[in-house]
């Protein structure tokens, strides 16, 4: 609040106040008492100047209010706080408004509190519905892996991409609280590498990719779970856009000033320039996704978030027709730096 917005505001009883202070020192002159026009204008400054001191103290007491209330409001992060942050003043409007916050305030954290709650039971019901899922789908497998023969195969690898899409559902709801599941420690990237490896062996063979690691022994600080999971992602996108011939997949490893950096390369399609800064968003399945067909467009936009949750940036690089590098950088820290 500004002295300029206050006189607007009191436009009207400083107005009221000027023309009884007018026309009392003109009743006065009129009257003629004794000290004359001089004794008017005396009791005529008097009277503004007892009108304009209340005046003043109820600036001086909402600017300071008002102004509080502004510049704790730019500084919380979190807005909906700011009543909590305020005193409640001793004008009326003041606190009228600071009681209208605090009841906003109440009403907006139950409401939260309450799609929290559906949240939570929502994902809950989600990772029952998963685990649930796993059971008829690993029998599944099972009954085609003892009755080979061409359909069954084909039916496997069906039921393989099933098993996928349901763990991305499962980590995908799982990623918004990815600190409630997951375990930071010292682990050597070599093992979830070539854990991911074997998970896609069959797949890798039947789609004839050959496989390279190169100096895979450095330490990192992750969760060994969430990270081959990540890996499990990005080589199906190889493997959904691998060359016809000669397809082949290299992981390497290389240590730079305070950080240790993954990187994955393909000889694919590679990604055109204009889409790759769209790759992590969700749902995105690009030019490659739409002529191949197979693409959700949520494999790398969970791996973005899990990457986030775990410390860990992603980035990528890409030539069209020659293939598509991705980079996960840790951060050469303690676990207790990046929890």
């Amino acid at each position: 609040m500004t002295i300029r917005d206050f006189i607007k505001e009191k436009r009207a009883y400083i107005v009221c106040h000027l023309l009884v202070a007018v026309m009392t020192i003109l009743m006065l002159a009129a009257l003629n008492p004794a000290g004359g026009k001089a004794f008017a204008a005396v009791i005529g400054t008097i009277y503004v100047v007892g009108a304009l001191i209340p005046l003043a103290m109820e600036f001086k007491k909402k600017y300071a209010f008002y102004q509080t209330l502004v510049s704790s409001f730019d500084r919380l992060d979190r807005k909906n706080l700011i009543a909590e942050m305020v005193s409640e003043p001793d004008f009326y409007e003041g606190a009228l408004l600071h009681d209208i916050l605090k009841t906003s305030n109440k009403a907006c954290l139950e409401e939260i509190n309450q799609y929290k709650n559906k949240h939570d039971e929502y994902r809950e019901y989600i990772e029952m519905w998963v685990h649930e899922i796993k059971t008829p789908i690993s029998s599944s497998k099972l009954i085609a892996q003892n009755n080979r023969s061409e359909a069954t195969d084909s039916m496997a690898e069906e039921l393989d991409a099933i098993e996928n899409y349901v763990e991305q559902a499962l980590f995908y709801a799982r990623s918004s609280a990815v600190e409630k599941d997951y375990l930071i420690k010292e682990t050597s990237l070599e093992k979830p590498v070539l854990a991911a490896i074997k998970r896609n062996a069959q797949q890798l063979i039947g789609t004839g990719m050959s496989v390279a690691t190169d100096d895979l022994e450095k330490t990192v600080y992750t969760d060994t779970k969430w990270l081959e999971f990540m890996l499990h992602q990005i080589i199906l996108n190889s493997l959904k856009y691998a060359n016809e011939q000669d397809a082949h997949l290299k992981f390497t490893a290389a240590e730079r000033d305070n950080r240790c950096i993954l990187a994955v390369t393909d000889n694919g399609l590679g990604i055109p320039a204009n889409e790759l800064p769209r790759i992590f968003d969700k749902g995105f399945t690009g030019t490659n996704g739409r002529l191949r067909g197979k693409s959700t467009g949520m494999g790398l936009y969970i791996c973005r978030r899990l990457c986030e949750k775990l410390g860990i940036a992603i980035s990528a690089e890409s030539i069209p027709g020659s293939g598509t590098t991705l980079y996960l950088v840790f951060p050469k820290s303690s676990m207790t730096d990046i929890i």
